[in-house]
């Protein structure tokens, strides 16, 4: 019983961190990334969304891994944005390991352009009031995404605790049923 047990409970944590690249990339992207560029306009960095079109992989997975180590090797694109935000020094992230660095280019090249609003009667086509808590708001695609798998995370974390409890009570049960029965 207590293998079982365990078994379910290491298979519900494992599906609790199971993302599609592009969630992972998304999570990483709002952990490292977004207090220097946004996905479509410049911040402190520049636009990030559909790097793809722009750049090689290849070439992204370096810049990201350590872009002082490529600009100081030359390479003209690197030099070129170094140069165009202010020589703004990027922090190396070494800790990244190349199967989170190309989960975050799958989540750039995920991202599609805004729609443009179309006016309609309810809604004006440019707002200049601010939105207020409890107004209605498209929400956009990706965080729809990101909100499922949080809630699918959420209740396999529940689950998985569950099972825990239920293995930890059997455990208790079946000590104090010997205890007795030595008695």
């Amino acid at each position: 019983m207590r293998t079982i047990g365990k078994a379910l409970y290491i298979a519900l944590i494992g599906l609790l961190w199971a993302q599609s690249p592009e969630e992972k990339g998304k999570t990483l992207f709002q952990q490292r990334c977004a207090a220097c560029h946004k996905v479509e306009t410049k911040l402190i960095g520049p636009p990030l969304a559909r790097i793809g079109e722009r750049r090689s992989q290849e070439w992204f997975l370096r810049f990201v891994a350590n872009s002082q180590a490529l600009i100081q090797a030359g390479d003209a694109d690197a030099v070129a944005i170094f140069k165009e935000y202010n020589q703004q020094v990027m922090p190396p992230f070494p800790d990244l390991g190349e199967a989170e660095l190309k989960a975050l280019w799958a989540y750039l090249n995920s991202v599609t352009p805004p729609a443009q609003a179309q006016p309609t009667a309810t809604a004006p086509a440019s707002r200049t009031q601010p939105i207020y808590p409890g107004e209605q708001r498209p929400m956009k695609r990706e965080d729809f995404a990101f909100l499922r798998a949080t809630f699918w995370g959420l209740v396999g974390a529940a689950v998985g605790v569950a099972l825990l409890l239920a293995v930890i009570i059997h455990f208790v049960s079946v000590r104090r049923a010997s205890s007795a029965s030595q008695e």
